[in-house]
């Protein structure tokens, strides 16, 4: 218990700082808890270090350079070479006998030719019935061929028809959804629950951002309009560092460097108070029974259609 006292209400500190200077990067991160009885920090200049220390012990060290030498290691032992195909190539006599056999076996599957079978030339007489009966014959197939061109055009119809309905109750269900929810925002609780939504999310937020910040930062883009947008919401932002950060946008050429130190502290009971404040809020179950029936429905017909 006094343990998780101890969590909720001594805060968490980190400090950090950071160099960009003709394209070479290099900082370092660090978190803090309870005078450094536990610390982790995190470096970068050439290489990446992670180190984490218990009551002023390095318990734990990653360096990129270990990897890199095992590695290098790894890759100077020396594999063995396959070996040439050409030691496995079968003698030409046998390639000529399988070739061969091939070729025999090719002629035998080719089908036999179909002649044709004239029927012999007689009299007008002995024909005529068989004439008459390949003329009913093709009779037939033309009403065969039309009756399958209309049931293909009517099969085609009755498909337009039922996109097109299937269109016109999406688009209703569209618009029966969006009065629901037009009328959910306009709602009074609703409204009630995001103004202290809003009042919340910026209370983490401020709890989250460095409490001082101090440095330097130069830029400039190609295009200078979109330098002149860099610059514009660096002003925006300008109650946030103030005059601790100085910002220079270039105009003339193309850059990013500058130098950033920082410091602040993170306190776990404030998010857990907001979150219990966000759950006991009256209006909250409102909001929570509004979302979950929306999902329930969604679920319903994505299972049933």
């Amino acid at each position: 218990m006094f343990l998780l006292l101890l969590l909720l209400f001594v805060p968490f500190r980190y400090r950090g700082n950071g160099e960009r200077e003709e394209k070479q990067l290099s900082g370092c991160f660090s978190v803090s808890w309870l005078f450094s009885l536990l610390r982790f920090s995190l470096s970068y200049a050439t290489e990446k270090k992670a180190e984490f220390f218990v009551l002023g012990f390095r318990v734990y060290h990653s360096d990129e350079t270990e990897d890199t030498s095992d590695a290098a290691e790894e890759s100077d032992f020396d594999y063995p070479e396959p070996m040439a195909s050409e030691e496995f190539e079968p003698d030409t006599a046998e390639r000529t006998v399988v070739e061969e056999k091939k070729a025999v076996v090719e002629e035998e599957a080719l089908p036999t030719e179909h002649f044709e079978v004239t029927e012999p030339v007689s009299d007008g007489k002995e024909l005529s019935p068989q004439r008459e009966e390949k003329q009913r014959q093709n009779v037939s197939e033309e009403e065969q061929r039309a009756m399958r061109c209309r049931g293909r055009s009517r099969r085609r119809f009755l498909a337009q028809r039922d996109k097109l309905s299937a269109g016109i109750r999406k688009l209703q269900d569209i618009i029966r959804s969006a009065e629901t929810e037009f009328d959910f925002f306009q709602d009074e609780r609703t409204q009630r629950f995001l103004q202290f939504l809003k009042r919340k999310i910026f209370r983490f937020l401020r709890e989250l951002l460095p409490r001082r910040i101090s440095g330097a930062l130069r830029f400039g883009f190609a295009d200078p309009a979109l330098t002149g947008q860099g610059a514009a919401l660096a002003a925006m932002l300008l109650p946030l560092y103030r005059d601790n950060l100085e910002i220079e946008p270039l105009f003339d050429r193309e850059e990013l460097s500058g130098e950033l130190v920082f410091r602040g502290r993170i306190q776990l009971f404030v998010f857990l108070f907001g979150a219990a404040q966000l759950w006991f809020h009256p209006d909250f179950r409102f909001v929570y029974r509004h979302i979950r029936g929306k999902d329930r429905r969604k679920n319903r017909e994505d299972t049933h259609g």
